[in-house]
């Protein structure tokens, strides 16, 4: 996008105010009861998360940097062990997504702290909750609770990722500022009983065994563990701080995870949740006593690979303030910045002082003042927490209208006579109401594909079995979740009771407790193909042809070939017993009625070239694709083969910010997806609910508790997710744009059921600050001349403010030392 000239003041304004960060010296962190003490100050701290595997590293600066931006001076993330130790024994902590060391040096050079949440359970709606596949197999493991070998896996792979980041520890002036062991146990340790009690006491004493100079903590921890700081996660926060002060008189309130969006499934309408509410519910936290708010997430990324949990979508957007592409959600951006900017900068406010008593405002209950400071110099909080109504307020001698489900953050100073207004959360300014009506969008930059750059080729089903049994084996002892596929075959008499007219004889073929998705054939001929939802076992009942049931003569047995694809669509992530956590045929089959589940079957893991893409195909012996030749064989398994016009993509590149692109799958169907031997992950074109249907479809305010499952989703009866992340780094672009160095970018698609690949296009993501709206129509421009005169005016006056304000941040940055606030103005940014 490009700024205008008072946006860029503005942005550089921003910069200049918070460049002392991370010391860059050793320094101290502790912590005391208004929050962690770095260098002998307690802080605010305004934290997002950022997960490094869900974003390309070339992505990582320019994330920073907007984080930063947008007011935060903290940045968090999981740590998943089943990337950084897929074999047993056997690390990697430095190449491509893996290379936290690099991410954390990223931050560093951003001025950013880090909170490092090591777990090494992470739940994150990421593949088996970030547990590697071995881990299973040691003898007498049980996850999660007070078992030798789990405690004894665990304890290594922290020590491993202490020793890889110590040099990020603040004596070193690294970023990591805080630790955290285990995630969110309170909400699964009564399950455990005695043994899950011992196992959190066992965190809390290994954490403190490694001697590190920052405080560790345990999020979600309701029960007492000591040598840790227990934290929160939710919507809304607040109400558990009374009770956690009264608890931990000596440590600081850290929220964790405040859910500012939500994730995705395959087949739901997309997540929203109100700036407004999200602005009201952080806003309380720190009214009411609370010194770190963390989001999760901040910037939720991409599922790339098989990475993503079970019926998690590819896209892990989570409606963060920055998208999935890395680029801001402006409304979302904007508002909040705001707020954290006010945080910050009278943060000696609220980390000098006790929590304050409430003080009713109006004789309302629902109306409370929370002042930190003297009675003539304060930075306080004034709470309507009434869903319905405004209610208007004297305070100290302002007269205000709170609107409903709002803080109203006010200062006065010695010299004031009253306090002063400083921001509503309710309330909104004119930019960020524009920003509202010019959502982030996709532009088209290649309305199809030539079919002379598309090969294809048939799956081949053929291959030799794993195993022999006599009945299904469960999916993931075979496939050690190497792969998504796991094929059972096995031949059978065709039953009499197929041949039956009888409707308690129905031609179906019936697995139960089966999952995730089954696609079933007969002799080679397709079935169907059917799906449960999220991590739930389910029952699947296909209706078999009747030309595919035909019995001999006198019903005579018929022999017929069952294939019968099981596939997995993610592993769990939280759930109790992860380590038995089970796929694939597990209970009775029927045919006709008649149980086929005993006989022999045949298993074998993978589909054929599954994992190719990672090399250089050769696709010379591939058919050039012909659309009418498709048409002939729907529902076959197939691999394409695409190569991308790359002078598309280096025109698009060649501009001043940096083009985000995305893969248009709307004409495909279910599969899987690979750029230039990177695999991009899996796809899917299911479709969300209609708004008739759905009653959180037709539901959105931000006056009353939020939760995703009642209110404010959006994209009702659209693609749950058409378009997926190309990240430009995974592509080949040409040094210029003229074309004369060829280069290819290959994009290999596995379709498992049917699509036309011809239509598949390349996307633009465009999220632009809308600083002006579109121009009136001609008729309506009588007064443009005066109006062009006034904005010139206007323009000058406020380049004269910026600059001001630009030479008073540059003067107090240098009498500052630790975190300096941000001052950007959003209402300056306001006509």
């Amino acid at each position: 996008m490009r700024y205008s000239l008072l946006t860029l003041l503005v942005l550089m304004l921003s910069a200049v105010a918070g460049q002392q960060s991370v010391p860059g010296d050793p320094y101290t962190v502790g912590q005391s009861p208004r929050g962690l003490v770095i260098d002998g100050q307690p802080r605010v701290l305004t934290t997002g998360a950022i997960h490094y595997p869900r974003s390309a590293p070339a992505m990582w600066d320019s994330l920073m940097k907007k984080a930063k931006l947008g007011g935060l001076n903290t940045i968090d993330t999981y740590v998943f062990w089943n990337m950084h130790e897929p074999n047993k024994g056997e690390y990697d902590f430095y190449t491509d997504r893996a290379n936290l060391p690099l991410f954390l040096q990223t931050a560093q050079e951003n001025g950013l702290f880090v909170v490092l949440r090591v777990g090494p359970y992470v739940c994150a709606e990421w593949n088996y909750g970030g547990f590697p596949q071995w881990l299973r197999h040691e003898p007498g493991i049980v996850f999660r609770t007070y078992s030798a070998p789990f405690m004894r896996e665990m304890r290594r792979f922290i020590a491993k990722v202490v020793d890889v980041t110590k040099p990020y520890m603040p004596e070193h002036g690294g970023p990591i500022i805080a630790m955290q062991i285990e995630n969110e146990y309170g909400d699964h340790q009564r399950d455990f009983g005695h043994d899950g009690d011992l196992f959190a006491d066992w965190c809390g004493q290994t954490a403190q065994q490694f001697n590190l100079s920052v405080p560790w903590i345990m999020c979600q921890q309701y029960y007492r563990v000591d040598g840790v700081i227990p934290t929160v996660n939710g919507f809304y926060c607040d109400q558990k701080l009374q009770q956690f002060h009264r608890d931990n008189p000596v440590l600081p309130a850290m929220w964790t995870e405040m859910w500012p969006g939500w994730f995705q499934r395959w087949g739901e309408a997309a997540p929203h949740r109100p700036i407004e509410d999200i602005a009201y519910a952080v806003a309380k936290w720190f009214a009411r006593g609370g010194t770190t708010v963390s989001y999760y997430m901040y910037h939720g990324g991409t599922n790339f690979g098989r990475t993503s949990g079970p019926f998690i979508m590819t896209s892990y957007d989570y409606d963060g303030f920055i998208d999935e592409y890395g680029l801001e959600n402006w409304p979302k951006y904007l508002h909040l910045q705001a707020l954290h900017r006010l945080l910050l900068e009278h943060e000696q406010f609220i980390t000098g002082n006790d929590v304050p008593k409430p003080v009713k405002l109006a004789g309302s209950d629902a109306a409370t003042a929370y002042a930190y400071g003297t009675d003539s110099d304060y930075f306080a909080f004034l709470i309507n927490s009434d869903s319905s109504n405004s209610i208007k307020i004297k305070f100290d001698g302002l007269t205000q209208q709170l609107p409903p489900w709002s803080v109203t953050l006010v200062r006065r100073s010695k010299q004031d006579k009253q306090p002063n207004v400083l921001y509503n959360t309710a309330q909104l300014s004119k930019l960020i109401k524009r920003a509202q009506r010019h959502p982030p969008r996709f532009e088209t930059i290649s309305s199809g594909l030539s079919t002379d750059n598309i090969h294809w080729r048939p799956l081949s089903q053929a291959g030799v079995p794993t195993i022999t049994a006599k009945r299904p084996v469960e999916q993931i002892s075979v496939t050690d979740d190497k792969t998504d596929y796991l094929w059972y075959r096995t031949k059978v008499s065709l039953p009499s009771e197929c041949g039956s007219l009888d409707a308690a004889h129905a031609k179906t073929l019936v697995l139960h407790d089966a999952g995730d998705v089954a696609t079933v054939s007969f002799n080679g001929e397709f079935v169907g193909m059917q799906h449960g939802q999220q991590d739930r076992l389910a029952t699947f009942t296909f209706d078999v042809p009747p030309s595919m049931l035909r019995l001999g003569k006198g019903n005579n047995n018929t022999e017929v070939e069952i294939s019968i694809l099981s596939q997995t669509l993610g592993m769990a992530h939280n759930q109790q017993n992860m380590e038995a956590y089970s796929r694939g045929l597990l209970g009775a089959i029927t045919l006709c009625g008649r149980d086929i589940t005993k006989g022999k079957w045949e298993m074998q893991p993978g589909l054929e070239g599954e994992h190719l893409p990672a090399q250089t195909q050769d696709t010379h012996a591939w058919e050039r694709y012909d659309p009418q030749q498709q048409l002939a064989y729907p529902q076959q398994m197939r691999w394409y083969a695409i190569e991308l016009d790359s002078q598309i993509l280096a025109e698009q590149a060649s501009g001043d910010e940096p083009a985000r692109y995305a893969i248009d799958m709307a004409s495909m169907s279910k599969g899987q997806i690979w750029i230039n031997g990177f695999h991009l992950g899996r796809y899917w074109l299911r479709r969300a609910p209609l708004a008739s249907d759905y009653a959180p479809c037709r539901r959105c305010t931000y006056n009353g508790a939020f939760h995703p499952d009642k209110m404010c989703r959006q994209h009702c009866g659209e693609l749950s997710q058409r378009y997926y992340h190309l990240p430009r780094s995974y592509l080949r672009l040409p040094e210029s744009s003229d074309g004369s160095a060829r280069v290819r970018n290959m994009l290999y698609v596995l379709e498992e059921l049917d699509g036309r690949p011809e239509h598949i296009s390349i996307a633009q993501r465009i999220s632009q600050l809308p600083l002006q709206e579109p121009e009136l129509p001609r008729e309506r421009r009588h007064c443009s001349w005066l109006l062009g005169t006034l904005v010139a005016v206007c323009g000058a006056a406020v380049l004269v403010g910026v600059g001001t304000l630009l030479f008073k941040a540059l003067k107090q940055w240098r009498e500052r030392r630790g975190y300096s606030r941000i001052h950007t103005d959003d209402s300056s940014l306001a006509e």
